[in-house]
């Protein structure tokens, strides 16, 4: 669906990626890993057309295409940034109205919301909490729920793993990975907590000072055998 070719992009003369190349599809959750300073959060800046790239070509469905935000929300791609990204003193269900800011016909959202708060039910009984008021993990949910309301195609996601708790971890992947089997959405996730997120992925990147040097399968001995000298 998404592809990134060639991409070369970085910080005023400090260039991060080089010559990357890679492609997000259709119904699966891709992780993308590496060390610190991989270039990992930046190529989902580039990807979200919150970068601009040196050179190189973004490819939306096969065709050329620029990408900003609000272009790629308009495409059915929304971005989790790190952290959970709350407002912390507005309502769970004002954070989630949220959503609704570029819709036409906003009279959907009593729907629209019913219909997320099933993959969510810990988060109806606290529509009128104040979202600052939630558990790490109960945030992170909101901000997920507020993307999926806009039912769309592919969800970039960066390190949500970052101040849980294991159990939340474990509860906040697997609900990813219902997510998409339910929905049929798509995922992008720059995480390092990989002994969780790794079995419940279908497809993976390794980046290595802004180069790709894996890029297949999240699963086998040649993965293992990359992580294992990477992260050594």
């Amino acid at each position: 669906m998404l592809e990134l070719k060639n991409i070369t992009a970085g910080y005023g003369k400090k260039t991060v990626l080089s010559d990357v190349c890679v492609a997000f599809k259709d119904n699966t959750v891709t992780v993308v890993m590496g060390p610190n300073g991989a270039g990992k959060s930046t190529l989902l800046k580039a990807a979200y057309g919150l970068l601009k790239n040196t050179s190189g070509e973004i490819l939306l469905n096969g065709k050329k295409f620029v990408p900003t935000p609000q272009k790629l929300v308009q495409e059915g791609i929304f971005m989790v940034p790190q952290g959970k990204r709350v407002f912390r003193h507005m309502t769970v269900r004002e954070n989630l109205e949220l959503a609704t800011h570029f819709w036409k016909d906003k009279s959907i959202f009593p729907e629209r919301l019913a219909e997320i708060l099933k993959h969510f039910p810990d988060l109806e009984a606290r529509l009128g909490d104040l979202a600052g008021n939630l558990s790490g993990g109960q945030q992170q949910m909101v901000a997920l729920a507020r993307g999926l309301l806009n039912r769309p195609k592919m969800v970039f996601m960066d390190e949500p793993s970052i101040g849980l708790s294991p159990k939340l971890i474990n509860d906040t992947f697997h609900k990813i990975k219902q997510i998409k089997d339910e929905m049929g959405t798509s995922f992008v996730i720059v995480e390092h907590n990989l002994k969780t997120l790794l079995p419940l992925t279908d497809w993976a990147y390794i980046l290595e000072q802004g180069r790709v040097i894996y890029d297949g399968p999240s699963e086998g001995n040649t993965l293992e055998k990359m992580i294992a000298a990477v992260f050594k």
